[in-house]
């Protein structure tokens, strides 16, 4: 009962954020008015039909809506299923719409994203670059976020965003592993709301959000959870410094893209998945070859090195270098436990966004991760 009063309390609390996301779509949509007047309408529907080792076979489909409204708006949606239990659906309404805004001076931009992610089968394996692939503990992790973000283009190439993100999270089936106790200690807890506000600032010359071939983006950002923002919980700050480059070679389509990251999570109480992450084909963790949080502490370095070239059609490839690892604190940064893969993957170009396709080899295995967008 008490919980149940606690969750009303939050709802009566969220209807004067309503009013306000409302007030802020409305300053957007007004805002994009100033983007020259031409129709960017585009339609791009991908059915999904794949194997990738962290979720194993899955199916659904992903769609994007562009400038439907007349409002240079952008309306995504992704309903995704997997035989090993991941239920992972999306959906983003973005006003301008990504690319519509890219190199372009804009008073307001607003994004709106919902997303719910259940994995029956989540792994951990321990903090630290030296944890073993044999403690793997086995549990289910579900996540559920409504993040509203407001940004603004200052110039063409230096943007600033904040969001806050209203969390849920659930620990719960722990099964086998030597962190079992851990496990069977988080999930006691029931859904916990763990909510955090981000500011970024990018600076990007790049040519494309969606398919770069030109340019740099640095990216600066912060992430922050504290009580003064709703999360009783958890305390923790996490920054992130990213910097990418992207440069064509032997022709339009031919582009060798870099990125080299460094993340930094301090706290009192930081959610096991919420520290720095290393594995897996996911964006900011991409060691494609090991599986997914393979390596978690509170501190990171990662690099990833990839040549794009063209194939056919909208079909195209890519050969990629990952190394990275993890560490306790900036006192403690050992490169020696660097970890290394590399691999080869492909890339299905559509308007809107790309699907990759990449198998990465490391001294722990393969891997085969597929997902949407490129890794940088």
């Amino acid at each position: 009962m008490e919980k149940i009063k606690k969750e009303m309390k939050i709802l009566r609390a969220g209807f004067p954020v309503l009013i306000f996301i409302f007030l802020l779509f409305g300053a957007a949509a007004v805002a994009a008015e100033n983007i020259p007047d031409k129709s960017y309408r585009s339609f791009s529907p991908l059915p999904i039909l794949m194997y990738d080792n962290d979720i194993g076979f899955g199916y659904g489909g992903k769609v994007k809506f562009v400038d439907y409204l007349k409002k240079k708006e952008s309306f995504d949606l992704i309903l995704f299923n997997s035989s090993k239990g991941e239920r992972w659906y999306v959906f983003t309404f973005s006003i301008p719409d990504f690319e519509i805004r890219q190199g372009r001076t804009y008073p307001l931009s607003f994004d709106l994203k919902l997303e719910y992610d259940k994995f029956l089968k989540y792994n951990f394996y321990g903090f630290g670059p030296d944890s073993s692939e044999d403690d793997r503990t086995v549990l289910t992790h579900e996540t559920m976020n409504l993040a509203v973000t407001v940004g603004r283009g200052f110039s063409p190439s230096f943007v600033v965003e904040a969001t806050y993100t209203a969390r849920w999270l659930t620990y719960s089936n722990p099964q086998e592993g030597p962190y079992l106790p851990l496990i069977e200690e988080l999930a006691g807890r029931g859904r916990m709301f763990v909510p955090y506000a981000t500011l970024l600032m990018r600076y990007d010359t790049s040519n494309s959000q969606i398919h770069p071939t030109s340019g740099v983006r640095i990216i600066v950002k912060d992430d922050l959870a504290a009580r003064f923002l709703g999360s009783a919980d958890y305390s923790f700050n996490r920054l992130t410094a990213d910097f990418r480059f992207y440069r064509t070679l032997f022709g339009e389509r031919d582009v060798l893209a870099g990125r080299a990251l460094v993340q930094y999570v301090s706290g009192r109480n930081i959610p096991i998945f919420d520290h720095a992450a290393l594995g897996g084909g996911e964006t900011m963790a991409a060691m494609r070859g090991y599986p997914m949080n393979r390596f978690l502490d509170k501190g990171k370095f990662l690099v990833n090195v990839e040549y794009r070239f063209p194939i056919v059609w909208r079909l195209g490839g890519n050969v990629f270098a990952d190394a990275g690892t993890v560490w306790p604190g900036l006192g403690e940064v050992r490169l020696g436990r660097a970890v290394y893969d590399a691999g080869v993957g492909l890339r299905f170009y559509q308007h809107d966004f790309c699907a990759r396709v990449d198998v990465g080899f490391s001294r722990e295995g393969v891997g085969l991760y597929f997902n949407f967008g490129h890794i940088f």
